[in-house]
């Protein structure tokens, strides 16, 4: 660790947390020191090993405290920078970034001053197509190649330097002042190294990869700190609260505008309801298709927040005078309710059909004002504190009885969730049914001597049932893949996401669709290996997507794959969604919430998939809604778990073929101008010449390497005559420019 007698540096922070007086651990160790603990993690094999060397961390970290604040033991400095980098993506007090790969890919360009069709440029524009190495799909790693001889080799910023550089960032974009974004990050590049850039990137990326969990991370840190994070969603808190590893938390308190995380439902059978209940009585509410909000009243003070802790009071009100909510609800709470936190879900609510809309269409909740029919609802169905009297502990029964005596119910605005009691499985199967005719989400059973526990999902006596958990309950769709999507981390060698397509019916009956319109993308609902399948069936069919000269035959809106496919050399995917909604995304005008994946359809050939017009049809029919029919109190084959995911990474690098898989040049300078802005394909290379070391040569001389020739190609290269190279030939002269073979030997002399 740094000496104590550094000088601290000053900044003003817009955290949350209490700014320490005096100096802090974080103002005098440096950034970089922080970046080498990371990298060494990064590095270590296994997940103990990688705990011991935060383990080691800490405790250094613990006893440069110690003796710097040996005269002031009660001072409020503590762990919460570092672990704010650390865990960035459990970062609450500070507002978003608004900086993504590509902002940061332009700035670095903008900045060294580099040419759009530079090596670098393109390294960083394109820094999710696939390599030879491992750094694929991690922009981080691909800009630390990029940096790594245009920074200082060693950074001068502290730890509480950078944090205040990122509340800065934070700030800048909540008030949307670019140019001093883009200052923040230039005093940043100026005064970082490469390997400070790259976690730099990674920590406002919020994604650190570095195999270390967030469980693993707070456990080392504190017995009790993943429990007092899951209850108020604050690092700070649990940093500041949780100082010292020999204090134990007794009780974790929920209190006004704290947030928590809400307790929430275990997916479930419907035959195994009774024997979760306990063979007795149990309560079935709706379960509203809203966003799970908290709300949280002191006065005339409220506060709102989401599932995942973010404040949206800014959104809904924080006094009766502001807001899309509170302004319409501050009069229904009873005269003696001085202060409360009730859990529900907030809502869209039509006021002229007297219903709510799903959150699946064009809008969102949290920036919803009242426009013509639609205004923002408030459903509970939980009260966790009034005034003074904490009930997360007391069974749920009891606390619903406190809910009529906090507000009064207002039509379209703050409303109680329905409910009823039961008993019995068929009593559950006609709340399920009732659900599907009402086009709602499904419903929710609960045991009536449940307690509130924060962040508890198993066993907490609560179960979510919904329709798509019902086999053979929920409409299949027959769609045709056209497009693909390179993966990240140890997926970036594979193409991991498909871009899946509807048929524009042919005029002519009896004929092939020859339009197809962009309709939905698809990630999930195959396992590792038959996503490995998926790649080697399309492998020699992939083709690099030019959004300035796209095909006819695909049209598409915002939403444009990476590689298409050639509909005659694809096959059909059926699909699962709950529910279809608008969106200008996809050239259909509408698309699938929650796609996922159930099975290739080997029994239909690629022109017989869904068109247009049966979509339009399925659509209008159901109101979006794809629940095909009612549940039977035979239905027993639930959906309750997600397939198992092959975990195995040695089979990756082979799944992308070789032709997408270019030789890594991120070391390579260029020592010649020979061919200077020239596209170069080496299809295949004699065995004493490997096509990697050719490639390399290539860049050497100024040239570009493709994996695939394209319009664009000044010329192919190959050793033999193979069948693909003969295609090539075979090409049209409009796409190739009619190309001729040129061997490699002579090149290599």
């Amino acid at each position: 660790m740094a000496s104590a007698d550094q000088q601290p540096t000053s900044c003003t922070s817009t955290g949350a947390s209490t700014e320490p007086e005096g100096p802090t651990v974080a103002s005098q160790i440096p950034f970089v020191q922080l970046c080498g603990f990371l990298e060494r993690v990064q590095k270590k094999k296994g997940s103990d090993a990688k705990k011991l060397l935060f383990k080691e961390f800490l405790e250094k970290w613990r006893e440069f405290h110690k003796a710097m604040h040996a005269k002031n033991p009660n001072t409020t400095d503590n762990f919460y920078p570092a672990m704010r980098l650390l865990l960035p993506q459990l970062e609450r007090e500070r507002m978003a970034y608004g900086i993504k790969e590509h902002t940061l890919a332009k700035f670095y360009i903008d900045i060294f001053g580099l040419a759009k069709e530079s090596t670098d440029a393109k390294k960083l524009l394109n820094y999710r197509a696939p390599t030879a190495k491992q750094e694929a799909g991690d922009f981080a790693s691909v800009a630390f190649f990029v940096l790594r001889n245009r920074c200082p080799e060693r950074g001068s910023l502290t730890i509480k330097d950078v944090n205040d550089s990122l509340d800065s960032i934070a700030l800048n974009n909540a008030t949307k002042k670019k140019d001093l974004v883009k200052q923040s990050l230039l005093n940043l590049l100026r005064k970082t190294s490469a390997i400070e850039q790259k976690w730099f990137i990674r920590m406002i990326m919020k994604e650190m990869k570095v195999g270390l969990s967030q469980q693993s991370i707070l456990g080392t840190f504190h017995p009790d700190a993943e429990d007092l994070f899951n209850v108020t969603n604050s690092l700070s808190k649990v940093c500041s609260d949780l100082s010292s590893p020999s204090v134990r938390l007794n009780e974790i308190a929920i209190s006004v505008f704290s947030p928590f995380s809400p307790m929430l439902g275990e997916r479930a059978k419907i035959t195994g309801v009774e024997r979760m209940m306990e063979h007795k009585g149990f309560l079935i509410e709706t379960k509203l298709d809203g966003e799970r909000m908290q709300l949280h009243k002191e006065g005339d003070k409220y506060m709102y927040f989401s599932r995942r802790s973010h404040d949206y009071s800014g959104s809904f009100g924080k006094s009766p005078m502001e807001g899309s909510l509170t302004p319409y609800i501050a009069n229904c709470f009873n005269r003696d309710v001085h202060s409360c936190i009730l859990d529900g879900e907030m809502c869209a609510y039509n006021s002229e059909t007297k219903a709510f809309i799903s959150k699946g269409e064009n809008f969102d909740i949290k920036s919803l004002r009242d426009e013509e029919d639609v205004q923002v609802c408030y459903a509970v169905f939980d009260v966790l504190l009034v005034n003074n009297t904490k009930l997360a502990n007391r069974p749920l029964k009891e606390r619903l009885n406190y809910l009529p005596k906090v507000f009064t119910v207002i039509e379209g605005r703050m409303v109680l969730v329905e409910r009823r009691d039961a008993s019995t499985k068929a009593e559950v199967v006609e709340a399920l049914n009732e659900a599907i005719d009402k086009r709602e989400e499904g419903i929710v059973v609960k045991h009536p001597e449940s307690t509130y526990r924060p962040d508890k999902r198993k066993g907490s006596g609560w179960l979510k049932i919904k329709p798509e958990y019902v086999d053979n309950l929920m409409d299949e769709l027959d769609l045709l893949i056209v497009g693909g999507y390179f993966g990240k981390g140890y997926r970036s060698q594979l193409i991991s996401h498909f871009l899946c397509a509807l048929a524009v019916p042919p005029s002519r009956e009896g004929d092939h669709p020859k339009i197809f319109y962009s309709f939905c993308k698809v990630g999930s609902g195959y396992t590792l290996q038959e996503l490995l399948d998926f790649n080697q069936k399309l492998a020699k069919h992939w083709k690099k997507y030019d959004k300035e000269n796209p095909p006819r035959w695909l049209q598409c809106t915002r939403e444009k794959p990476e590689l298409y496919v050639e509909p005659q050399h694809s096959f059909i995917v059926q699909v699962k969604a709950t529910e279809i909604n608008s969106s200008n995304v996809y050239r259909t005008g509408c698309t699938l919430r929650f796609p996922r994946l159930e099975k290739v359809r080997d029994d239909k050939d690629w022109h017989q998939c869904m068109t247009t017009e049966e979509m339009e049809n399925m659509r209008q029919q159901a109101e979006g809604k794809l629940t095909g029919r009612h549940v039977n109190v035979d239905d027993d084959e639930i959906v309750t778990t997600k397939r198992r995911k092959a975990t195995s990474r040695a089979v990756i690098p082979v799944a992308v073929p070789s032709r997408f898989r270019a030789a890594d040049t991120s070391n390579v300078k260029q020592t010649s101008e020979m061919l200077e802005g020239r596209e170069l394909c080496i299809m295949n290379s004699p065995a004493s010449h490997p096509k990697d070391q050719l490639e390399k040569k290539i860049v050497e001389c100024g040239g570009l390497v493709v994996q695939n020739p394209g319009i664009d190609t000044y010329c192919v290269l190959a050793d033999k005559v193979n069948l693909k190279v003969k295609n090539i030939f075979r090409m049209p002269v409009a796409y190739c420019h009619g190309y001729h073979p040129i061997c490699c030997s002579p090149l290599l002399r």
